[in-house]
């Protein structure tokens, strides 16, 4: 995978370690069967406790993008019209949310439930995995407008790793369409005390990271933007900061994303499916331990209207709650 640095940042020799995105090139017969070696689960674990992000190639059949492809793409430009859509970080960012389609045929395991995925999942938050966000965020172009730099959760939240989210990018992502910027091990000194005082000015404001931490963490760590190939997966802790950067191209950039935590966290987000699919979904969790806190209502479910603005990845864990004086880094 190639990684490029930010056009506005500059290295220096003080960087804590080279600043890459780690990739865990996945074997076309382990791909194939679904189940990671011990080797490969190693590799991703290390770098992803030590970075917050890793990606994983060849993850996905490229067969099963192209199919989302010719539904998303053509369905983008007509989401983005409706006054009521919501954009991530208002209109400006061209950044808006585009779920996957919630039928049977279109639901691949690879995508929805990925077997290698779980595996390493499992490896660090527990045999019980629950996805309770399912969605994605299409890059419009040309667009001018940039995210600020967040975290994507905004309350106390525990010092080791509680959530990460699977970034799947539907085709080739380059710096021109609107490679993500990542802020590379970020993550382990992540606090709530880090954010803006939320100005409401949109729904997520209070997830920027203050700019004078910004400025301090450039100094050594600075950004990177990841490049992926069709079919890789990005793995991404909750609480690395990040920002989405603008699609320069006349062509929607469009990236489905799946949140996972430990089923004992009992995150309060809920996943929208409709009823056809629970049998299709129950046999996910049979071959990968992978459970949907899903809200399931009868007859179809429009993915164009699925909406990101509720979702909440804190713990309504009453323990962890009661607990929550020790979620600060600054304490220690």
């Amino acid at each position: 995978m190639a990684i490029q640095q930010h056009e506005n940042d500059h290295s220096t020799s003080e960087s804590y370690h080279n600043q890459e995105i780690h990739a865990v090139q996945i074997p076309e017969d382990i791909r194939q069967s679904g189940r990671a070696t011990p080797e490969l689960i190693g590799e991703a674990l290390t770098y992803l406790h030590r970075d917050g992000i890793i990606v994983l190639e060849n993850a996905i059949d490229p067969a099963h993008l192209d199919a989302l492809v010719a539904v998303l793409g053509p369905e983008a430009e007509e989401v983005a019209k409706d006054p009521d859509h919501h954009f991530n970080f208002g209109k400006e960012t061209m950044n808006m949310d585009q779920a996957a389609p919630l039928v049977a045929d279109l639901m691949y395991q690879d995508i929805w439930a990925n077997p290698i995925a779980c595996t390493i999942l499992q490896n660090v938050l527990g045999p019980q995995l629950l996805c309770d966000y399912a969605n994605g965020n299409t890059a419009l172009g040309p667009a001018t407008g940039r995210q600020p730099v967040h975290s994507d959760i905004d309350k106390p939240h525990p010092l080791f790793p509680f959530a990460y989210i699977l970034n799947i990018a539907l085709d080739d992502v380059k710096l021109e369409n609107g490679a993500t910027e990542v802020w590379v091990g970020s993550h382990r000194d992540s606090s709530v005390d880090q954010h803006t005082i939320n100005s409401n000015k949109h729904s997520e404001a209070g997830l920027a990271i203050k700019s004078d931490l910004l400025e301090a963490r450039r100094q050594h760590s600075p950004p990177v933007n990841a490049a992926t190939k069709k079919g890789s997966i990005i793995v991404r802790d909750v609480r690395l900061w990040h920002a989405g950067i603008p699609n320069r191209t006349n062509k929607p950039r469009i990236m489905l994303a799946f949140v996972i935590q430990p089923k004992w966290f009992q995150a309060p987000s809920k996943v929208l499916l409709p009823m056809k699919v629970r049998d299709l979904v129950n046999r996910w969790k049979v071959d990968t331990g992978l459970e949907f806190n899903a809200e399931w209502v009868e007859g179809e479910v429009d993915h164009r209207k699925v909406t990101s603005t509720e979702v909440d990845f804190a713990t309504n864990n009453k323990k962890m709650l009661e607990l929550e004086p020790l979620m600060h880094p600054s304490r220690y």
